[in-house]
């Protein structure tokens, strides 16, 4: 009987250690539950709480037509400014989608904005003629394109811009200063003037720009706090030996930006004035070369065209005349092929002798 009872006791206390682990299990299984449907009930909750934030809808009032901004849509010619498969126009009047775009001689274009800006006419007898300039802005690998880039160039043949720009200029001996007194400098001065600069007499920020001669730097190095960006840097051509060039380059340079398209970054344009109706038709023709050959100096290393088309406007009439601009970079051409073929003739003379 103690045997059989003995027997009963281990059996009652293995049933009961089975039934504690199993009571474990069951505890650590239901913990674990409960994170995983917290976690989940959390994320409802926060969607919930999400819908219920209220959107507020802005109204729009009813605006014109002609007061909506237009998107940059860009037609077919401006894509396709090679139009050399379509048919000339044989009278003075031809559909544009399936006749070439008239070329115009430089006098013409110029003379034709003359007439549509006569009293009779717009009344802007002295209205601002621009270049309108088309670039392809690919570069020298297929998948590159070429930044958007901004120059400032100097003008055979100045003009009144619109602008009233003002200029610093800082150098020792008295015959810079004269110099500088003489382009056109607004203040020029030596060490006294940036004396009064430091004292606050003179604002740095009422001015367009400062330039230096390279003598100077070490004194001017004081006042670099109060100037900032207008400190004078020879990449952005305000320091220099020649005061006379960059003050006249900030006075009477003109700005131009080459801007691409958003839907077509591989095509560019350029809007720079070249000068005022009334100038004589040479000089603005002259102006035009110069920003043209100023434009072909940021081509990229690649064959084709960077300048592909090239037009002159004048606001606020909506007329573009195109005009020729490789006419210009051929004469250039030519006399560089007849310099090397004199060079040619001098090496074979030579060697004659």
């Amino acid at each position: 009987m103690a045997a059989t009872a003995g027997k009963q006791l281990g059996t009652l206390a293995a049933a009961f250690y089975h039934h504690q682990k199993l009571n474990l299990h069951c505890y650590q299984l239901c913990s674990l539950l409960q994170v995983r449907n917290y976690a989940a009930r959390k994320g409802t909750r926060e969607k919930a709480r999400k819908k219920k934030v209220k959107v507020e809808v802005k109204k729009v009032g009813w605006t014109p037509h002609n007061q909506k901004k237009k998107s940059e849509s860009l037609s077919m010619a401006v894509l396709n400014p090679n139009d050399s498969w379509k048919v000339s126009p044989i009278d003075d009047v031809w559909l544009g989608k399936y006749h070439k775009w008239k070329v115009y001689p430089f006098a013409e274009a110029v003379e034709c904005h003359r007439e549509t800006h006569h009293p009779t006419c717009y009344n802007l007898p002295n209205a601002f003629i621009n270049a309108y300039i088309e670039l392809d802005m690919h570069g020298e690998k297929p998948t590159k394109m070429v930044e958007a880039f901004t120059r400032t160039v100097n003008m055979p043949h100045v003009f009144d811009h619109g602008e009233n720009r003002t200029v610093i200029a800082f150098a020792k001996t008295p015959e810079l200063l004269q110099m500088a007194d003489k382009a056109g400098a607004t203040i020029c001065g030596d060490g006294q003037l940036i004396k009064k600069i430091q004292k606050g007499e003179i604002s740095v920020s009422d001015f367009t720009a400062t330039v230096a001669h390279p003598e100077i730097m070490a004194e001017l190095s004081v006042i670099r706090g109060l100037m900032k960006r207008k400190f004078p840097n020879p990449r952005v051509g305000t320091l220099g030996l020649d005061l006379s060039v960059m003050i006249r380059k900030i006075l009477y340079g003109i700005q131009y930006k080459a801007v691409p398209y958003e839907d077509h970054p591989s095509i560019g344009r350029i809007t720079v004035p070249i000068g005022r109706l009334t100038m004589d038709t040479k000089q603005l023709e002259e102006n035009f070369i110069t920003v043209i050959k100023d434009v072909e100096q940021v081509r990229p290393k690649r064959d084709g065209l960077f300048i592909t088309r090239t037009s002159l406007r004048s606001p606020p009439s909506p007329e573009m005349l195109k005009v020729d601009f490789q006419q210009y970079f051929e004469e250039k051409n030519s006399a560089d092929a007849s310099y090397e073929s004199d060079d040619d003739e001098e090496i074979v003379r030579s060697n004659v002798i």
